[in-house]
This record gives C-alpha cells, structure tokens and sequence, in this order.
C-alpha cells in the first residue's frame, strides 16, 4: 500500500513552526504546528522496512520550505529530484490534453492543423513542467470556448463545436514562464536532492 502527498509544502512545512529554521525544535501551539507533529508522530509508526508494506511518497515545487524533522531516516529518508519531461514527455502530455479535448465534444485539433512536434519543441515548450502544459492546454481551450461564444452568441445547432487552433495553443504555451527557467530554481532543487542523499 503506498501514500502520495501532492504538495506536501503546503501541509507540514517549516513554517509549520515557531521559527522556520529551528528544524523542528520549538514548535508552536498553531493548528499547522499540531498538524506537523500529528503526521510526524504517524510516519514514526510506519517502521520503513519492506515487510510493513507501506511506501510513502511526498511531493513538492518548494523544497526549501520542508521542515527537516521530515527527512530524517525513517521517515521521508529519500529525495529525488524529477527533471521537467523531456520532448517525448511534452508531446505525450499534449496529445493525451487533445484526445481529451474531443471526449468533451470539442472538434478534433488535428484537422485544424496543429504542429504537436512544433509545440513540444524546447523553442516553445522547454523546460515546462507537465502541470504548465496542461495549463497552458486549459488556457488553449478557453480561448476556443471565448471565441466561439463571440461568434455564435445563441447557436443552438448542436454540430456548431469549439475548435482548439494551432494559434490558440500557441499562444498559451508561449504565455507560461516556467518555473524552470529560473536557473536558481534548478539550483536549489538539486542542491536540496544532494544535500539530503548524503
């Protein structure tokens, strides 16, 4: 059995604390302090050997807030860094987001000629994470549901459809910065890997 934490920053994290850098020592009396010391004394239960059949999984994009009571052996002992996908990544992520878009009834992309080679090229979509891409895909789609409004404000014929274009998942993949392109970012998340595989 295994438990996957999405964010876990945002549930025990060091300023789950009196003091962000104590490491743990001195917690508050603060409903995020309790929280912290309740899942602290939970993992503590799980004595991290194969035989217990339970695995632990916790995720982050802020590393440098996870308290380090969290990563001492026998709890989250483990780190590792997860790179942004690479093309293959990028353009599996938008052809899953276009076979998406036509369950939802929204017209087949491919017929409006969208270059996914182009899109998941690093010229457009370098260094994205798979969550920028998708957004930037949800960010494509509203833009074909906005347009399609301003130009069939009361269609009722049910073939009339939103098309996703090229230009609309263009221009949404080009609005992303992404979170990468920050080299100290990228510093920091492999510093931290490093720092606590030691």
């Amino acid at each position: 059995m295994y438990f996957f934490f999405d964010e876990i920053d945002s549930i025990v994290s060091a300023s789950s604390s009196s003091n962000g850098n104590d490491h743990g020592m001195g917690r508050g009396a603060t409903a995020e302090a309790r929280v912290l010391s309740t899942f602290l004394n939970e993992m503590d239960g799980v004595d991290g050997s194969m035989s217990d059949g339970v695995l632990l999984l916790g995720a982050t994009n802020r590393p440098s807030t996870i308290d380090a009571a969290l990563l001492r052996p026998g709890r989250f002992d483990r780190v590792i860094y997860v790179p942004p996908p690479d093309r293959d990544g990028r353009r599996a992520i938008l052809e899953s987001q276009c076979s998406h878009w036509n369950e939802k009834a929204l017209e087949p992309i491919d017929n409006d000629g969208v270059d996914i080679d182009y899109l998941s090229s690093d010229a457009v979509s370098g260094l994205m994470t798979g969550a920028e891409i998708v957004g930037a895909c949800r960010e494509a789609a509203m833009i074909a549901v906005k347009e399609f409004i301003s130009l069939y404000p009361a269609a009722e014929n049910s073939e009339l459809v939103p098309r996703v274009l090229h230009c609309y998942l263009e221009q949404s993949l080009r609005a992303v910065k992404p979170l990468l392109s920050d080299a100290q970012i990228l510093i920091e998340y492999t510093s931290f890997e490093n720092k606590n595989n030691d």
